[in-house]
């Protein structure tokens, strides 16, 4: 029976034990099934309690949800109770114009996340379509979702297993499990019970799992568990457990955030405080109104409303850019994280490796030989030799070239690649019989007809095996090929043997016990590197970054190829998921930063690694193809998933999606990352402080004059329009050619260093004085009124900026200005063209409480004003760089 999603034993829920230990047919009586399958109302009836078999769907957050999550930052609540000051007062126009900052906040980032949303829902599902089943003892195909415990379903090479099953009746099955178990060698499958508890999936060998591949060979298998309950779907449930945090972009801008909310209390407490003294005899209306208006203006100027705007067009042009390096963003965060990685755990299979088996070499006679040499051996006149040897992997083997068990197709296409095409070569000589590969024998043979009427033994498998079924090698010898290929074993790569013997004519099937063989030589397997990898990987180490492998292979396989592409150096860097379970949890985080390889881990290892990492301070990517990464691709401070051979369970957990499935995709979106850092940063210095030196022109020039020099619109249009325009174009600056050959910050690192916060405490009281001395110079001239005055102001708040950003950029003094940018020149051009617009046109003369500006003198020195910030700022840079 069936409850809550669980199949139901007498004595409980079934568990991995109780599908795999018992006998196959005590199962199926046990689940109330038989080996002709369900009837239609016994599947109703199941169906009423079991449900679909599908996993839950991802719950999306609703629109209220995402606008909630926009406008509860610090920084939009402070903008919000500004707007409702405004019209408690009746400044409708200011009221709006803030509510109008916050509105385009909200919609660039909900913009952003439905275009993530829409290339997610663009990639491929997992789950078959459909599947054969036997329902009323007839075969029938029927969608996978409808599928229930106790239905017997029919595989066959190629398909994808629908549900969890135990297996039946298997005939020379092979599987590819790698998404669950991370196991990058396909598995044999068998029907015997095993009755051991506590088995790792891994270790079982009658189970199929939901999502695994059919290599090879055909099985019937009863459903055990479906949807939620199979073993993807729970860890697709302990997705939940993983709970989203903070990204260190997040966590820093609340910093600075936290540091803005504080000046602007003080700032207009003591704007408050200003007026309390300057009215001593008495407050009216009409002075407690301007008290909140100057209040109001101290928060708008303190604020930099155009900061969350900047960074999100900023993230989503560096989205833009990342999407044509075939790498999917989901999370806009993710790619300034990115930038502050330290520690990258990959995957080995498919990632590092081109997930495609080669023959690398054949050890013929007692020598190694690159494929490419064996052309050389037909040169010589040994034809024989190698026509022998292509023969035995033709004829002991069910694979072809195209799919099949990976080590025998890798065997097949160097064949083809040597001119001994499978068909072609081998006409004529036929199979007689044939036994499979299993694990218990470790060969696979094949009786063949020879042309002629004679007959002869094939025999590929395990070398020491076959070895040891030789005749004319005395021990000797036999100790000497082991010697050899233990050479390459002890690389990583896995071995293939071959032998033969000729036998009676008569012979018409394979021996139980084989006749004493004739050895012949071996294959050296393996899974090569991509090309590029150990050149990406040193680049990684030199912009600090440790590159971690997580493989589910064994330990001497790993560290070959992590030791191949420069990850690793030391056998003591690897380590295998049962020794770390025997370490206590103070020495496993002192221990987690040394290792580069972790081998045989699971899941729940893979989620402890990340953790441990964390906890250390490092900043960590993971990347993972496999339902078993899910969790720690949740869990990690940047989760990728790869896009082709991804699963759909890994790629809704990350934040990061890799169409190419290549490492060095990973690397080139850390050099992005770094530089969209390193961008932030300065956007953030460079508007940050602009707003100080308005909040010092604010608390200075009610000292000496009636109102102050800039109103809220003034500083509304200079945060929003003026600064954040060339702030986006700063934003996108190119990376300088050191960009990652830097130490990457710390989790615990700010945004801005003490020594970047000194400087912009000086440079904005730079500008703010600037910006005084402009209202001052018109206003005491007495031939103005003080809106001119605050024209004079607000032109050098416009211009002044337009000059900063370029002396904000990298690089020397001619490149900080010439170096090429597009966006932030033609940006910074439009500002400056704004400006005529805001002081002489009447409409803006109305809107923003401007007055023409007619007089020469008065221009030369707001010019003389503007440049005044930029041109110190950029002494000092000079100064600093030629002290260095």
């Amino acid at each position: 029976m069936r409850e809550g999603g669980r199949c139901l034993l007498p004595g409980g829920p079934l568990n991995l034990v109780d599908a795999y230990a018992p006998d196959a047919d005590a199962l199926l009586a046990t689940m109330g099934s038989n080996r002709k399958g369900l009837t239609s109302e016994r599947v109703a009836a199941i169906r009423q309690t079991s449900g679909f078999n599908e996993l839950p769907a991802q719950q999306r957050r609703s629109l209220l949800a995402k606008v909630l999550e926009t406008v509860v930052e610090p920084m939009i609540l402070m903008l919000l109770a500004a707007t409702l000051f405004s019209f408690a007062i009746g400044d409708w126009i200011e009221g709006l114009a803030i509510l109008g900052v916050v509105a385009i906040n909200t919609v660039v980032g909900l913009l952003q996340d439905a275009k993530a949303e829409r290339a997610i829902e663009a990639l491929s599902k997992m789950l078959a379509p459909t599947v054969r089943v036997l329902r009323d003892g007839r075969p029938e195909i029927v969608a996978t979702r409808f599928l229930v415990p106790g239905d017997v379903v029919l595989l066959e090479s190629g398909d994808i297993v629908p549900a969890d099953a135990r297996l039946l009746d298997a005939a020379n099955l092979l599987v590819d499990e790698a998404h669950l178990t991370g196991e990058s060698e396909p598995v044999r499958k068998g029907t015997d019970p095993q009755p051991e508890p506590k088995l790792k999936p891994y270790e079982i060998k009658n189970l199929v799992f939901t999502g695994s591949r059919i290599l090879d060979g055909t099985c019937a298998a009863v459903v055990v568990s479906v949807g939620a309950a199979t073993e993807l779907g729970k860890i697709a449930h302990s997705l939940e457990d993983a709970g989203a945090e903070k990204t260190p972009l997040q966590v820093r801008l609340a910093r600075e955030t936290k540091f803005l909310v504080i000046l602007a209390f003080a700032s207009a407490a003591l704007v408050l405080l200003i007026f309390a003294v300057k009215n001593q005899s008495g407050w009216d209306a009409a002075s407690v109104e301007a008290a909140v208006l100057l209040a109001i203006t101290i928060v708008v100027a303190v604020f930099p409303e155009g900061l969350p705007a900047s960074i999100t067009i900023a993230l989503s042009l560096a989205v833009e850019r990342l999407a044509k390096q075939s790498t999917i963003v989901k999370k806009l965060s993710s790619v300034e994280t990115l930038g502050n990685v330290d520690f990258i755990c990959t995957d080995k299979t498919g990632t590092i490796t081109t997930h495609t088996m080669t023959a690398k070499e054949f050890y013929l006679e007692r020598a190694f030989h690159a494929s490419a040499d064996l052309f050389t051996l037909l040169s010589e006149g040994r034809e024989d030799l190698v026509n022998d040897l292509f023969l035995i992997a033709v004829k002991c083997t069910t694979a072809t070239v195209d799919s099949g068990d990976p080590t025998e197709t890798a065997l097949l296409r160097a064949a083809v690649l040597t001119g001994f095409k499978p068909g072609v070569f081998d006409a004529g000589t036929d199979i007689v019989d044939a036994v499979p590969f299993s694990s218990d024998r470790r060969y696979s043979a094949a009786l063949v007809a020879v042309p002629g009427g004679g007959r002869r033994l094939l025999v590929m498998g395990a070398p020491e095996k076959l070895v040891s079924l030789c005749s004319g090698l005395d021990h000797a010898h036999a100790a000497d090929i082991l010697s050899d290929l233990g050479t390459r074993q002890d690389q990583g790569f896995r071995l293939i043997g071959f032998a033969r013997v000729a036998v009676d004519a008569t012979c018409a099937r394979v021996p139980e016990a084989l006749p004493p063989l004739e050895w012949l030589g071996a294959a050296v397997i393996h899974d090569p590197p991509k090309d590029e990898v150990k050149q990406v990987v040193a680049e990684a180490h030199t912009a600090g970054i440790a590159v971690v492998m997580i493989t589910g292979d064994a330990k001497k396989t790993g560290f070959a190829i992590a030791q191949a592409v420069g990850i690793a150096s030391d056998p003591a860097q690897a380590v295998e998921g049962k020794e770390l379970e025997a370490l206590d949890p103070e020495e496993y985080r002192r221990r987690v930063g040394d290792y580069r390889v972790y081998s045989r881990v699971g899941p729940v290892d893979k989620l402890a690694i990340v953790a441990a990492l964390r906890s250390e301070g490092h900043v960590v990517a993971m990347t993972g193809d496999g339902v078993n990464d899910a969790p720690a691709l949740k869990q990690a401070d940047v989760g990728i998933a790869m896009g082709r051979a991804g699963t759909q369970v890994s790629q809704q957990a990350a934040d990061i999606i890799l169409t190419d499935d290549n490492f060095a995709t990973i690397v080139a979106a850390v050099r992005e990352g770094r530089t969209v850092f390193g961008n932030l940063q300065r956007l953030v210095r460079y508007l940050i402080t602009n707003n100080l030196g308005k909040v010092v022109t604010t608390l200075i020039t009610p000292l000496f004059a009636p109102g102050t020099s800039l109103n809220a619109l003034m500083l509304l249009w200079s945060n929003v329009v003026m600064e954040t325009a060339p702030g986006v174009g700063l934003s996108i600056d190119p990376g300088g050619p050191h960009v990652m050959q830097r130490r990457p910050p710390r989790r615990d690192d700010p945004i801005l260093t003490p020594r970047d916060r000194w400087a912009m405490l000086f440079d904005g009281a730079v500008f703010g004085l600037a910006i005084t001395a402009a209202y001052w110079f018109v206003w005491q001239g007495g031939h103005h009124s003080a809106e001119a005055a605050q024209t004079a102001a607000f032109v050098v708040t416009l211009l002044s900026p337009q000059l900063s950003v370029f002396v904000l950029r990298e690089g020397r003094l001619l490149d900080k200005f010439t170096a090429p940018n597009k966006l932030l020149k033609g940006f910074s051009l439009a500002m400056v063209a704004m400006v005529p617009v805001l002081v002489f046109v009447p409409f803006c003369n109305r809107i923003f409480g401007t007055e023409p500006l007619t007089d020469l003198g008065t221009w030369a020195i707001i010019l003389g004003l503007s440049a005044v910030s930029p041109l110190v700022r950029l002494l000092l840079g000079l100064r600093k760089a030629s002290a260095r």
